[in-house]
C-alpha cells in the first residue's frame, strides 16, 4: 500500500508566511537599520578645522544684571576653517551650552552640553564640531538670561 500526502493550502500559505517574516526582519537588521544609522560623510576639512574658536563664559555670568556672559555672544564660524567651537568656563560656578531650537547636527549630534559633559563646570571647557551650515542660538539652562549665537557658513574659498 502506497500513501500520499497531501499538503492543505494552509500549511503551505503559514510557510511563506513564516519565510517572508525571517527575509523580512533580516533586511530590517543587516541592510535598512546600518545605513540609517550610517553618519553622513563629511570633508575631512571640516572634520579636522585648521583653527578652533573660543568662547569665554566670564566671572559673574550667573547675576542677571551682567550684559556680558557669552563673550563672544555672536559668533560666524567658517566650515572647514574654525568651525570647532570651545566655550571656556572662567566664572565660579556650572553652566550649561544648550540649543534653543533641539540643533540636531547630522554627524556631531545635539547641540547641548548636557547631552556629552552635562554641565560646563569651573575650569572646564565644552566643544562642538559644527558640520553643516546654519544659525544656532543657545543659552545657559539654569541661567537663561546668558544667551548667544552661533552662525555657521560655507568657506569662502
Amino acid at each position: 500500500m502506497t500513501s500520499t500526502q497531501q499538503h492543505s493550502p494552509f500549511s503551505i500559505g503559514v510557510i511563506a508566511f513564516v519565510i517572508a517574516i525571517g527575509v523580512s526582519i533580516g533586511y530590517f537588521q543587516f541592510v535598512y537599520l546600518p545605513t540609517i544609522n550610517l553618519k553622513p560623510v563629511v570633508a575631512q576639512e571640516i572634520l579636522g578645522p585648521s583653527k578652533t574658536t573660543e568662547i569665554k563664559i566670564i566671572t559673574g555670568s550667573a547675576n542677571p544684571q551682567q550684559q556680558d556672559n557669552f563673550i563672544p555672544k555672536l559668533v560666524d564660524v567658517e566650515l572647514a576653517v574654525n568651525n570647532k567651537v570651545i566655550w571656556i568656563n572662567e566664572d565660579g560656578i556650572g553652566h550649561t551650552v544648550t540649543t534653543d531650537n533641539d540643533a540636531i547636527d547630522r554627524y556631531t549630534g545635539r547641540f547641548d552640553s548636557l547631552d556629552t559633559i552635562g554641565v560646563v563646570q569651573p575650569g572646564q571647557t565644552y566643544e562642538f564640531l559644527f558640520t553643516q551650515e546654519g544659525e544656532f542660538p543657545y543659552h545657559c539652562e539654569p541661567h537663561p538670561w546668558m544667551t548667544g549665537m552661533v552662525k555657521v557658513l560655507k568657506q569662502k574659498f
